[in-house]
């Protein structure tokens, strides 16, 4: 049997994959359901198929590690968008998401490859501080009704408590470098009609 964590870690490459063959096949063409729910599934076939030793999901995981719950948000919520048209993250909200994976990683990886003295992801072995701060900011973005930020710290919480991951470390259940490498193209591709989002201080 194996571990919770590396069953999550598939699951989740797992889920990522599904999202990037359903864009490559423009599934949404469809016009109907049934179709696009086939393909899905013989997609999620293919990817748990074993090529080797490993499924196409392990090899991926083997090259990225685990994904955060920001990549697996956003990769769930492409692949309902493609399958059923309904879209799980809005405008406002999707630009507030990036805005903040933006600036998580601006603050991070800059500083944690030790151009100072401060490591901020030390704060992600369980310090007060950091789990003040991502309180706070779970607060503005209810208070803004930014359900999706909301959702995105809550359960990456609860998966860092539960201990979903192989990681200790919160930081690592909240981004990694491929969901901020797609928020910063998604505002640099964007420039004109993206703007920090100041419905998290209104």
């Amino acid at each position: 049997m194996i571990p919770a964590s590396t069953a999550f870690g598939l699951l989740g490459c797992g889920l990522l994959g599904l999202a990037v063959i359903l864009a490559i096949l423009r599934v949404e063409r469809f016009s109907n359901s049934r179709i696009r729910i086939a393909v899905a599934l013989a997609s999620a076939l293919l990817l748990s198929m074993p090529l080797g030793d490993l499924s196409a999901a392990a090899y991926v995981r083997s090259v990225i590690g685990d994904l955060s719950v920001s990549t697996l948000f956003l990769a769930g919520a492409a692949c309902v968008t493609r399958l059923s048209g309904r879209v799980l993250i809005a405008g406002r909200e999707r630009q507030a998401l990036s805005w903040l994976l933006a600036g998580a990683a601006a603050f991070l990886y800059p500083f944690a490859l030790g151009l100072t003295w401060f490591d901020p992801y030390a704060l992600g072995y369980g310090s007060p501080i950091f789990v003040t701060a991502l309180s706070l900011i779970a607060l503005a973005a209810w208070w803004a009704g930014l359900n999706a930020v909301v959702l995105i710290l809550a359960v990456a919480v609860f998966a860092y408590l539960g201990g979903m991951y192989e990681s200790r470390n919160l930081w690592d259940y909240l981004l990694d470098p491929l969901g901020c490498g797609y928020a910063l193209v998604r505002l640099v591709g964007s420039p004109r009609r993206e703007s920090p989002p100041s419905a998290l201080i209104s």
